[in-house]
């Protein structure tokens, strides 16, 4: 992914938009939990992503620039969150990343080691999701 992409991302978040991102924040904090995510989870957190008004080029960057950088300690947790983030604490320490430290979230987002190493263990669930989100958003079109 581009810097610049990323860049317009974590810029263009202002307070109107932080209501609307919060479901999709908890939504896609549930691919980073210590425990194995059902078709019925994916489901769900499908449905909330095709709900949006956005790409899945801009869901993506949610999912790499917003959401990642704050969760994917969790993964490496010997005994890491399984039910789930705390909402509060998850949105502030995105808001967190995304208004103080916009560069440094934006660089180690699009380095490719590290990215790979927030991702392990998510990207077969995004790539079902992105499946997902494409046929409720063709079910809603032609339906």
């Amino acid at each position: 992914m581009k810097g610049d992409t990323m860049a317009r991302a974590v810029s263009i978040l202002d307070d109107e938009q932080i209501p609307e991102r919060r479901p999709l924040w908890m939504a896609l904090s549930s691919l980073w939990l210590d425990t194995e995510l059902s078709t019925e989870d994916l489901e769900r957190i499908a449905r909330i992503m095709a709900n949006t008004d956005l790409t899945i080029e801009q869901l993506h960057e949610i999912y790499c620039v917003e959401v990642a950088p704050v969760v994917w300690p969790n993964m490496l947790a010997v005994a890491g969150v399984w039910n789930g983030f705390d909402e509060e604490w998850l949105c502030s320490q995105i808001i967190r990343n995304l208004r103080k430290r916009p560069r440094r979230t934006r660089f180690w987002s699009s380095f490719r080691p590290t990215q790979r190493v927030m991702l392990y263990g998510t990207d077969q669930y995004w790539t079902r999701l992105v499946e997902l989100v494409r046929k409720y958003r063709e079910e809603e079109r032609t339906g």
